[in-house]
């Protein structure tokens, strides 16, 4: 992996293989910590035996219906990993100047809204929605140095 400048570590990369290994390595660390076995695994996500093992494996994909059965019984402990990996890997915001930029934006745009009745409604949350979304993911990265640092 390259080196920051910033000394940021690198984020990790969004690739098919490493999606079936955090899933993978998710679903195997519930068998062991709940004492299952591949067929309870099969049965509570609506597949075989084989199937089961093979996604603990990271060495098969599986579908929508599957992954929500998993979620649906694990919640985070299942599709945290998955979630924690989308998110790390989203492209960067770029710099702490781009960062203060988005929120700054932000707060213009909220305070034109304010500004003809003191009220934010859902229309001018609506129009801002992008601008509010990546000053929400700036605050985002800036509080994951909180994380990176401990």
């Amino acid at each position: 992996m390259s080196q920051r400048s910033n000394g940021e570590r690198e984020r990790p990369v969004f690739s098919a293989s490493h999606v079936l290994a955090v899933v993978g390595g998710d679903l195997a660390s519930i068998k062991r910590a709940d004492d299952l076995t591949y067929a309870d695994l099969g049965a509570i996500l609506g597949k075989s035996e084989d199937q089961a093992a093979k996604y603990c494996e990271g060495t098969a994909t599986m579908d929508l219906i599957t992954f929500a059965r998993g979620w649906r019984e694990w919640n985070g402990r299942f599709a945290g990993g998955l979630a924690r990996l989308c998110h790390d890997s989203r492209p960067s915001l770029g710099s702490d100047r781009a960062r203060e930029s988005k929120v700054l934006k932000a707060a213009l745009a909220l305070s034109m809204a304010l500004a003809d009745d003191e009220e934010i409604d859902a229309v001018e949350v609506r129009d801002n929605r992008a601008t509010l979304e990546e000053a929400r993911d700036a605050i985002e990265e800036l509080l994951g140095k909180l994380v990176r640092a401990a």
